[in-house]
């Protein structure tokens, strides 16, 4: 298991949500009501199936819980109402979002592992009932690196180099969309 992320959900109960790549690379769930007590976490199974991927990260937007994940390909996005379970994958632009927010030698690269950060609507700044439209997400890129197994990849240290990006998360129409910069 790795790449864990902690939320609580609207059940007022805690969920991690990991990698467990013995389940194929998808994202299985714990939940507890104690969470600073490790033994009281309970396995729940796989909350995200299908296609493999990584780093779940789980926020609210909008009045909804949202969980992206690291497709390798860009992050695919999801919403639950209650974060409880019943994700739906996104539909908009396929479910995917930082599929090429820069570019190397006319190849794509794509948006990976992400951290999200509600922005406050208005002057108030309140948060708490999860009616922001608007978040930043900050990711990294791996410009020179192709995607190939890290024992095949080419000696030159640009494959090593890493960008920090950030972008703007924002509801439009009940879908989650990304302004990158």
């Amino acid at each position: 298991m790795i790449d864990a992320a902690v939320a609580r959900c609207r059940d007022g109960r805690y969920r991690l949500w990991y990698k467990d790549e013995a389940h194929g690379s998808n994202t299985c769930s714990a939940v507890s009501d104690r969470p600073d007590d490790p033994s009281s976490w309970i396995a729940e199974g796989v909350a995200i199936p299908g296609r493999p991927h990584e780093g779940p990260k789980v926020f609210r937007l909008g009045g909804w819980y949202w969980m992206i994940v690291d497709e390798w390909r860009g992050q695919a996005v999801y919403r639950s109402p209650d974060a409880t379970g019943n994700w739906v994958r996104q539909e908009h632009l396929g479910g995917l979002i930082l599929t090429a927010p820069e570019s190397v030698d006319g190849r794509a690269v794509v948006g990976r592992h992400a951290d999200v950060v509600p922005l406050p609507d208005g002057a108030a700044g309140d948060m708490s009932d999860g009616g922001t439209q608007r978040a930043l997400l900050v990711y990294f890129t791996h410009p020179y690196w192709g995607g190939e197994e890290i024992d095949t990849m080419a000696p030159d240290p640009r494959t090593r180099l890493s960008h920090v990006r950030a972008a703007l998360l924002e509801m439009v129409g009940g879908n989650l969309v990304c302004t990158e910069h």
